[in-house]
Protein backbone atom coordinates (compact mmCIF):
# COMPACT_ATOMS: atom_id res chain seq x y z
CA UNK A 1 0.00 0.00 0.00
CA UNK A 2 2.73 2.28 0.88
CA UNK A 3 4.42 1.84 -2.13
CA UNK A 4 0.96 2.08 -4.42
CA UNK A 5 0.61 5.89 -2.71
CA UNK A 6 4.72 6.42 -3.95
CA UNK A 7 3.91 5.97 -7.29
CA UNK A 8 1.04 7.30 -7.52
CA UNK A 9 2.62 10.69 -5.72
CA UNK A 10 5.59 10.13 -8.28
CA UNK A 11 3.58 10.37 -11.35
CA UNK A 12 1.82 13.58 -9.95
CA UNK A 13 4.76 15.32 -9.31
CA UNK A 14 6.35 13.89 -12.60
CA UNK A 15 2.83 15.54 -14.25
CA UNK A 16 3.17 18.96 -12.68
CA UNK A 17 6.62 19.07 -13.59
CA UNK A 18 5.42 18.34 -17.60
CA UNK A 19 3.08 21.10 -16.98
CA UNK A 20 5.61 23.62 -16.06
CA UNK A 21 8.00 23.14 -18.52
CA UNK A 22 5.95 23.05 -21.19
CA UNK A 23 5.79 26.53 -23.30
CA UNK A 24 2.47 28.86 -22.39
CA UNK A 25 0.15 29.03 -25.75
CA UNK A 26 -0.89 32.26 -23.33
CA UNK A 27 0.88 35.26 -24.11
CA UNK A 28 1.64 37.94 -20.93
CA UNK A 29 0.54 41.17 -20.80
CA UNK A 30 1.03 43.40 -24.30
CA UNK A 31 4.16 46.26 -23.32
CA UNK A 32 3.54 48.73 -26.61
CA UNK A 33 6.27 51.82 -26.79
CA UNK A 34 5.44 54.25 -29.33
CA UNK A 35 8.42 55.07 -31.64
CA UNK A 36 7.20 57.16 -34.24
CA UNK A 37 4.20 59.00 -34.52
CA UNK A 38 4.28 60.38 -38.11
CA UNK A 39 4.29 57.70 -39.33
CA UNK A 40 2.38 55.38 -36.94
CA UNK A 41 5.12 53.09 -35.53
CA UNK A 42 4.40 50.71 -31.91
CA UNK A 43 6.79 48.34 -30.75
CA UNK A 44 4.77 45.32 -29.06
CA UNK A 45 6.21 44.18 -26.63
CA UNK A 46 4.44 39.75 -25.56
CA UNK A 47 2.91 39.94 -28.42
CA UNK A 48 3.18 36.17 -28.60
CA UNK A 49 3.39 33.68 -26.05
CA UNK A 50 6.94 31.12 -26.12
CA UNK A 51 4.11 28.33 -26.94
CA UNK A 52 2.76 30.26 -29.43
CA UNK A 53 6.23 30.73 -31.07
CA UNK A 54 7.16 27.58 -31.08
CA UNK A 55 3.74 26.70 -32.36
CA UNK A 56 3.73 28.90 -35.16
CA UNK A 57 7.56 27.94 -35.67
CA UNK A 58 6.80 24.27 -36.47
CA UNK A 59 3.24 25.02 -38.16
CA UNK A 60 5.33 26.93 -40.98
CA UNK A 61 8.10 24.16 -41.38
CA UNK A 62 7.05 22.09 -44.57
CA UNK A 63 5.09 24.92 -45.83
CA UNK A 64 8.10 27.36 -47.39
CA UNK A 65 8.00 28.18 -50.80
CA UNK A 66 10.74 31.03 -52.14
CA UNK A 67 9.21 34.24 -51.47
CA UNK A 68 7.97 36.86 -54.39
CA UNK A 69 7.47 39.98 -54.78
CA UNK A 70 4.04 42.06 -56.62
CA UNK A 71 4.00 42.21 -60.41
CA UNK A 72 3.24 46.24 -60.68
CA UNK A 73 1.34 44.90 -63.73
CA UNK A 74 -0.38 42.26 -62.81
CA UNK A 75 -0.65 42.91 -59.23
CA UNK A 76 0.25 39.82 -58.16
CA UNK A 77 2.99 37.37 -56.14
CA UNK A 78 4.37 35.84 -58.86
CA UNK A 79 7.52 37.19 -59.68
CA UNK A 80 11.13 36.37 -58.05
CA UNK A 81 13.15 39.01 -57.27
CA UNK A 82 16.91 39.37 -56.68
CA UNK A 83 16.34 41.84 -53.69
CA UNK A 84 14.45 39.41 -51.82
CA UNK A 85 16.02 36.13 -50.69
CA UNK A 86 13.86 34.68 -48.36
CA UNK A 87 10.87 31.87 -48.06
CA UNK A 88 7.43 32.54 -47.38
CA UNK A 89 4.84 29.88 -45.58
CA UNK A 90 1.27 30.56 -45.75
CA UNK A 91 -0.48 29.18 -42.36
CA UNK A 92 -3.82 28.36 -42.24
CA UNK A 93 -6.33 30.40 -41.22
CA UNK A 94 -8.58 27.58 -39.96
CA UNK A 95 -6.24 26.98 -37.58
CA UNK A 96 -6.55 27.76 -34.03
CA UNK A 97 -3.42 29.38 -33.12
CA UNK A 98 -3.46 31.31 -36.22
CA UNK A 99 -7.43 32.68 -35.52
CA UNK A 100 -5.88 33.57 -31.91
CA UNK A 101 -2.87 35.98 -33.23
CA UNK A 102 -5.52 37.53 -35.68
CA UNK A 103 -8.22 38.10 -33.67
CA UNK A 104 -4.61 39.70 -31.12
CA UNK A 105 -4.35 41.56 -33.73
CA UNK A 106 -7.35 43.28 -34.73
CA UNK A 107 -8.25 43.89 -30.78
CA UNK A 108 -4.91 46.07 -30.92
CA UNK A 109 -6.30 47.89 -33.85
CA UNK A 110 -9.35 48.88 -32.27
CA UNK A 111 -11.53 45.75 -33.10
CA UNK A 112 -10.95 46.09 -36.70
CA UNK A 113 -13.03 43.38 -38.90
CA UNK A 114 -11.07 40.13 -38.98
CA UNK A 115 -12.08 39.83 -42.59
CA UNK A 116 -9.77 42.65 -43.24
CA UNK A 117 -6.84 40.41 -42.58
CA UNK A 118 -5.00 38.52 -45.11
CA UNK A 119 -3.47 35.19 -44.55
CA UNK A 120 -0.53 35.32 -42.25
CA UNK A 121 2.56 34.64 -43.77
CA UNK A 122 5.98 33.60 -42.25
CA UNK A 123 9.29 34.45 -43.56
CA UNK A 124 11.97 32.86 -43.28
CA UNK A 125 15.51 34.33 -44.09
CA UNK A 126 18.59 32.42 -43.59
CA UNK A 127 22.21 33.41 -43.61
CA UNK A 128 22.72 36.05 -46.02
CA UNK A 129 18.83 36.17 -46.63
CA UNK A 130 17.64 39.79 -46.99
CA UNK A 131 14.66 42.12 -48.37
CA UNK A 132 15.93 45.25 -49.60
CA UNK A 133 14.34 48.28 -48.40
CA UNK A 134 10.55 48.60 -50.12
CA UNK A 135 6.78 49.31 -49.28
CA UNK A 136 4.34 46.88 -47.98
CA UNK A 137 1.52 48.60 -50.19
CA UNK A 138 0.77 49.31 -53.64
CA UNK A 139 -0.38 52.96 -52.99
CA UNK A 140 2.11 54.64 -54.76
CA UNK A 141 -0.36 57.19 -56.33
CA UNK A 142 1.74 56.10 -59.90
CA UNK A 143 -0.57 54.37 -61.58
CA UNK A 144 -4.66 54.30 -62.01
CA UNK A 145 -4.29 50.55 -63.25
CA UNK A 146 -2.68 49.86 -59.46
CA UNK A 147 -5.43 52.30 -57.85
CA UNK A 148 -8.00 50.63 -59.36
CA UNK A 149 -7.14 46.61 -59.10
CA UNK A 150 -9.75 44.93 -56.50
CA UNK A 151 -7.74 41.85 -56.47
CA UNK A 152 -6.68 40.76 -53.05
CA UNK A 153 -2.80 41.89 -54.24
CA UNK A 154 -4.03 44.85 -55.44
CA UNK A 155 -6.03 46.29 -52.83
CA UNK A 156 -4.32 48.94 -50.12
CA UNK A 157 -2.68 47.36 -47.55
CA UNK A 158 -3.49 49.93 -44.35
CA UNK A 159 -1.74 48.29 -41.75
CA UNK A 160 1.37 46.01 -41.02
CA UNK A 161 2.45 43.89 -37.68
CA UNK A 162 5.70 42.38 -38.41
CA UNK A 163 5.95 39.68 -35.46
CA UNK A 164 9.62 37.76 -34.48
CA UNK A 165 9.40 34.02 -34.30
CA UNK A 166 13.18 33.27 -34.59
CA UNK A 167 16.22 35.90 -33.43
CA UNK A 168 19.06 33.48 -33.83
CA UNK A 169 20.62 35.65 -36.51
CA UNK A 170 23.24 37.37 -35.08
CA UNK A 171 23.71 41.02 -34.82
CA UNK A 172 22.70 44.00 -37.00
CA UNK A 173 19.89 41.77 -38.83
CA UNK A 174 16.67 43.34 -37.93
CA UNK A 175 14.03 45.06 -39.21
CA UNK A 176 15.04 49.29 -40.76
CA UNK A 177 13.34 52.22 -41.20
CA UNK A 178 16.18 53.79 -44.00
CA UNK A 179 14.04 56.99 -44.05
CA UNK A 180 13.55 57.77 -40.18
CA UNK A 181 16.83 58.83 -38.88
CA UNK A 182 17.45 59.08 -34.85
CA UNK A 183 20.89 60.49 -33.22
CA UNK A 184 20.38 57.17 -30.38
CA UNK A 185 23.48 59.44 -28.41
CA UNK A 186 20.65 61.74 -27.47
CA UNK A 187 18.06 59.41 -26.35
CA UNK A 188 17.33 57.18 -23.22
CA UNK A 189 19.77 54.13 -23.28
CA UNK A 190 16.17 51.92 -22.40
CA UNK A 191 15.76 52.49 -26.15
CA UNK A 192 18.85 50.19 -27.15
CA UNK A 193 16.75 47.07 -25.44
CA UNK A 194 14.34 46.68 -28.91
CA UNK A 195 16.42 48.87 -31.28
CA UNK A 196 19.65 48.99 -32.55
CA UNK A 197 21.34 52.03 -31.10
CA UNK A 198 24.51 51.63 -33.29
CA UNK A 199 22.43 52.26 -36.57
CA UNK A 200 21.60 55.57 -37.44
CA UNK A 201 18.23 54.87 -38.85
CA UNK A 202 15.36 53.22 -37.11
CA UNK A 203 16.44 49.60 -37.09
CA UNK A 204 14.36 47.28 -33.98
CA UNK A 205 15.81 44.39 -32.76
CA UNK A 206 14.55 40.82 -33.63
CA UNK A 207 13.16 39.44 -30.60
CA UNK A 208 11.21 36.52 -30.34
CA UNK A 209 7.66 37.06 -29.47
CA UNK A 210 7.59 40.81 -29.89
CA UNK A 211 6.41 42.30 -33.01
CA UNK A 212 6.58 45.69 -34.49
CA UNK A 213 3.25 47.53 -36.06
CA UNK A 214 3.34 50.30 -38.07
CA UNK A 215 0.70 52.73 -40.72
CA UNK A 216 1.42 52.32 -44.31
CA UNK A 217 -1.05 55.20 -45.38
CA UNK A 218 -1.42 58.64 -44.32
CA UNK A 219 -4.84 59.38 -43.28
CA UNK A 220 -6.00 60.59 -46.96
CA UNK A 221 -5.09 57.04 -47.97
CA UNK A 222 -1.78 58.52 -49.50
CA UNK A 223 1.52 55.75 -49.54
CA UNK A 224 3.78 57.16 -46.14
CA UNK A 225 7.13 56.87 -48.02
CA UNK A 226 8.55 57.02 -44.42
CA UNK A 227 7.37 53.18 -44.05
CA UNK A 228 10.35 52.55 -46.49
CA UNK A 229 11.86 49.55 -44.47
CA UNK A 230 14.01 45.98 -45.25
CA UNK A 231 15.22 43.17 -43.52
CA UNK A 232 18.89 43.03 -43.04
CA UNK A 233 21.00 40.46 -44.30
CA UNK A 234 20.92 37.24 -41.84
CA UNK A 235 24.86 37.15 -40.74
CA UNK A 236 24.19 33.53 -39.29
CA UNK A 237 21.39 30.80 -38.65
CA UNK A 238 18.03 32.13 -39.66
CA UNK A 239 15.62 35.05 -38.90
CA UNK A 240 11.59 33.82 -39.01
CA UNK A 241 8.53 36.89 -38.56
CA UNK A 242 5.09 36.81 -39.29
CA UNK A 243 3.65 39.32 -41.77
CA UNK A 244 -0.11 40.49 -40.23
CA UNK A 245 -1.28 42.76 -43.16
CA UNK A 246 -4.91 44.53 -43.00
CA UNK A 247 -5.96 45.46 -46.02
CA UNK A 248 -8.45 48.59 -47.13
CA UNK A 249 -10.93 46.24 -48.52
CA UNK A 250 -12.98 43.35 -47.21
CA UNK A 251 -11.01 39.99 -47.84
Amino acid sequence: MVTSSIVIVASITISILVQQTKPSLQPGPLLTTIVSYEPLIIHIENFLAPGEVQYLTDLAQERYQPSTVIDTETGRHDRLASGRRSSTAMLPRGDAIVQSVISRSARFQGFVSEDKFEQIQATRYLEGGEYVPHYDTLSTRRSLKQENMKTEEGAKRLTTIFAFLDDSCGSHCGTQFPRIVIDWDSEDKKWCEIVDCQERTLTFRPRAGSAVFWKNLRDDGSLHEDTLHAGLPVQKSSKIGLNIWTREELI
